[in-house]
């Protein structure tokens, strides 16, 4: 069946927590890195606003998804240091063929899985579909790393498992967490990186292994948009970047980004990077016309917040 259901999200960390507290981590996030002029019109008035509006988004991704009923959900997003290690093993896409994928909900980079007050996330996996999807993509020229443990542990010294990218967007759109997932990991911050091209193509090859098989899958693309948390334009927001890309997928016109990261700019590094997972599941939706949620340039959030569906039945 064709993937019939897309989905996009920002995931940094102010999103999740209420907005009562983004001031601290927002001061911690841009260090002595002077702030934009736009903060100062975030008062808390405005802060809680951003928060509902937030909530919003997430509720309208949540029930698409309900509607849609899919019997798989495979999720792509990047990966910060958590399952793998950048200077052991960085892979520029990596697939997981176990069992469950676990992570934490935890806001700070000191848990692991095994601290006693970790919040820990579960994730079934779907094994034969990922399986299916591994060898289709080798069979279509992608070289990908494979992880083949019963369930996610890290690569590195610091066990946080799959990583804040799956953990902390999958209960705001399935509570229950009782959608069978495909955990795939697409490089969106360590050099060298893949292009825009190769993130579009990956989620159409994605699409067209799954034409396949017999079962309802939707796609979810979490990270971005234009940020650079603890980077040198920490607190910037490239809005007009950001808009771009979203009027691309609102087209139904993917490819027209297909040269996003070409130009050597010092603005596609750090977070913004991570809009490597919308263009996958623009690639995997290729024409049709994404709905744009809500878009956001939350300043004390340091990230441009984006949410996106796109539907074909």
């Amino acid at each position: 069946m064709p993937v019939g259901l897309g989905l996009a999200a920002s995931h940094a960390p102010n999103v999740f927590i209420p907005p009562d507290r983004w001031e601290k981590r927002y001061r911690a996030a841009i260090a002595d890195i002077p702030p934009p002029p736009q903060v100062k019109d975030e008062t808390p008035e405005v802060r809680a606003a951003i928060g509902r509006r937030i909530d919003s988004a997430f509720d309208v991704l949540r029930d698409r998804l309900a509607a849609y009923s899919p019997d798989v959900l495979v999720m792509v997003t990047d990966d910060h240091d958590e399952m793998f290690d950048s200077n052991l093993i960085n892979p520029q896409i990596a697939i997981f063929l176990g069992k469950r994928g676990l992570g934490l909900m935890n806001l700070t980079d000191r848990k692991t899985l095994d601290d006693p007050t970790a919040e820990p996330i579960v994730l079934e996996c779907h094994e034969e579909l990922s399986q299916f999807i591994a060898d289709g993509l080798v069979q279509r020229d992608f070289d990908i790393a494979v992880s083949r443990q019963d369930e996610t542990h890290s690569v590195g010294k610091v066990d946080r498992g799959m990583g804040h990218g799956f953990t902390r967007t999958s209960p705001r759109i399935m509570p229950a967490l009782d959608i069978p997932v495909v955990l795939i990991w697409l490089n969106c911050y360590f050099e060298p990186l893949p292009t825009a091209r190769r993130c579009l193509d990956l989620g159409q090859a994605v699409a067209d292994v799954c034409m396949a098989r017999p079962e309802r899958i939707a796609i979810l693309g979490t990270g971005g948009l234009s940020h650079d948390p603890r980077g040198p334009r920490a607190g910037w927001i490239d809005e007009p970047l950001d808009r771009a890309v979203l009027d691309a997928f609102a087209a139904g016109d993917p490819y027209r980004l297909e040269s996003l990261y070409k130009i050597p700019s010092d603005t596609y590094h750090g977070g913004t990077g991570e809009i490597r997972s919308w263009l996958a599941v623009g690639g995997a939706m290729g024409k049709t016309k994404a709905t744009i949620v809500d878009y956001i340039a939350a300043y004390h959030i340091i990230t441009g917040v984006g949410f996106a569906y796109w539907e074909t039945e």
